[in-house]
């Protein structure tokens, strides 16, 4: 959550520094706020049409070289990678211990907790009360 509000902060100076990209059709000002938009919307809904929203604000900013920031563009890239195909939007996911074990566990779109794609059937906030996450 630290880094999609450092991600969100990044977007919001963006609006003020970005420049013109070479095809004039578009406008990096404006794309930078409905990035930062799309971004505050999935932090609040998790849902694939946010996410979905999210990575295509993403991808046009990418693509138009609205940043000349070399940080906040591998910030972006990274965050296009960890939402994938969007198909767990809101995802959140913790590194759990179990019986000494450590297996990475992610909160899905139903609220219940996986581990990779099986559904534990159990709330994620419970699974984590009862497990030893970070």
């Amino acid at each position: 959550m630290k880094k999609l509000m450092y991600l969100a902060v990044c977007i919001f100076a963006l609006g003020f520094t970005s420049c013109k990209s070479d095809d004039d059709s578009f406008d990096c000002n404006a794309g930078d706020l409905v990035l930062a938009d799309a971004l505050l919307k999935y932090i609040e809904n998790g849902t694939t049409a946010t996410c979905d929203a999210y990575k295509t604000a993403i991808e046009s900013s990418l693509a138009n070289n609205c940043s000349l920031d070399a940080d906040v563009i591998k910030g972006l890239r990274e965050e296009l990678r960890v939402l994938g195909d969007c198909t767990f939007a809101g995802r959140v996911c913790l590194i759990c211990t179990n019986s000494n074990v450590d297996e990475e566990v992610c909160r899905g779109e139903n609220g219940n907790a996986f581990i990779g794609d099986r559904d534990l059937e159990i709330p994620f906030e419970r699974y984590v009360e009862l497990s030893n996450c970070i």
